[in-house]
């Protein structure tokens, strides 16, 4: 697999918007299960557009490489959007983007590698963790944005797996409402004045 013969994101997304300068790109996180993220990209071709070109999905396990121990919702969603452009024809030569397939090389390299046994993390460094506390972080975020930063923190946190699994939960009942309420605002602001509930003139 050489890497020459794929594109980056970076260059995918360059093509795009070159192409459709008014073009509009979305993410969802479809879902974050124990220990994964999964996420969902549509690429429309412009702002107005209700049908997306092309759709692309990536799934990403926390900690399977040593960026995805701290990174892995980003690169979740990079991966995503590349897949998405290469499905709508900015592909190159392969539907894998450059990162995917570099990961993928750096992962079997580090399964081949003996490992040495990883050292107790000094006290000063334990991140202290209150359940309650993180579960009103999750009940109080007022966007998906923000609701993704908290998803963030929470997987670089160690907790027993009923914790995790709880919170978990939370997020994605908050997750949930969010959307819910976002549909709403939309379909509000988009309703006719004379329609009930429409906005008034």
């Amino acid at each position: 697999m050489a890497l020459e013969n794929y594109e980056t994101v970076a260059q995918r997304l360059q093509k795009f918007w070159a192409a459709h300068p008014e073009g509009r790109i979305e993410t969802q996180l479809a879902q974050a299960g124990e220990n994964f993220w999964v996420f969902r990209a549509a690429i429309y071709a412009t702002r107005a557009d209700t049908v997306p070109i092309a759709t692309g999905h990536a799934h990403e396990v926390i900690g399977a490489s040593n960026i995805n121990r701290t990174s892995a919702l980003e690169v979740c969603e990079t991966s995503a959007v590349g897949r998405a452009l290469a499905l709508a024809g900015w592909a190159g030569q392969q539907i894998a983007s450059a990162e995917e397939v570099g990961r993928a090389q750096k992962r079997a390299t580090e399964r081949s590698s003996p490992r040495a046994p990883s050292p107790a993390p000094a006290a000063e460094n334990v991140i202290a963790f209150d359940a309650a506390v993180w579960r009103k972080k999750i009940i109080a975020a007022g966007s998906i944005p923000e609701l993704m930063a908290i998803g963030k923190e929470i997987a670089q946190l160690e907790m027993d797996d009923e914790t995790r699994s709880t919170l978990r939960t939370f997020w994605r009942g908050r997750q949930e409402a969010l959307d819910v309420k976002a549909a709403r605002e939309k379909a509000k602001r988009e309703a006719p004045s004379d329609y009930p509930g429409g906005n008034a003139s």
